[in-house]
């Protein structure tokens, strides 16, 4: 599917639903502009998948689709968890922690969706494809959080077109045959 095609099936779904799960409310929805986009992007020190950033440009700056809904640039929809927009975020994660030692957020994950319980979509930046992946810290057993992510999709394209066309994101991943709940089961048996 088109990129083009891709905006028209998320702007159709929208129609019926803001977002998977914020109970029906309608938020107002702004969009950001492209060169406040690339501000970001320097300030991130990388470059957002370019279709995530048409969305944003495009049909809102956060606050639209899986979950609760995509987490916003500067000034737009913040994460409805911690209340800060995706940089701050990922500035704040990616900050060493005093009370966690062994904490190191992955240079170029960005977190986009929030789906409750800290548990986050995240677009790797620094992969051509920009692939997708789960942080669900619920999960954290380890001496350090690589047990907290999860393979999610083989690209930010893949995931939002699944999403746009009415996958169930959260089933594929938590659901009885989902890839979170496989590795959990496999990791379980594995002890």
């Amino acid at each position: 599917m088109s990129d083009d095609i891709i905006i028209a099936a998320i702007r159709q779904r929208l129609k019926a639903k803001q977002t998977d799960l914020n109970g029906g409310l309608r938020q107002r929805l702004t969009t950001i502009t492209p060169v406040n986009i690339a501000s970001d992007e320097k300030r991130l020190g990388f470059r957002l998948p370019p279709l995530l950033a048409r969305l944003y440009a495009e049909i809102a700056n956060g606050g639209f689709g899986p979950g609760y809904g995509l987490i916003g640039l500067t000034n737009g929809a913040p994460d409805e968890d911690i209340g800060d927009t995706a940089p701050a975020i990922y500035e704040s994660f990616r900050r060493a922690s005093t009370d966690e030692p062994s904490w190191n957020w992955p240079e170029g994950l960005l977190p986009i969706c929030q789906w409750g319980c800290a548990i986050r979509s995240c677009v790797n930046c620094t992969d051509r494809n920009f692939r997708m992946q789960i942080f669900d810290p619920n999960v954290h057993e380890g001496l350090d959080w690589s047990d907290c992510f999860f393979e999610e999709s083989a690209s930010f394209t893949q995931w939002i077109e699944a999403w746009a066309s009415g996958a169930d994101l959260w089933g594929m991943m938590y659901g009885p045959d989902g890839r979170v709940t496989r590795a959990l089961s496999s990791r379980r048996t594995a002890h």
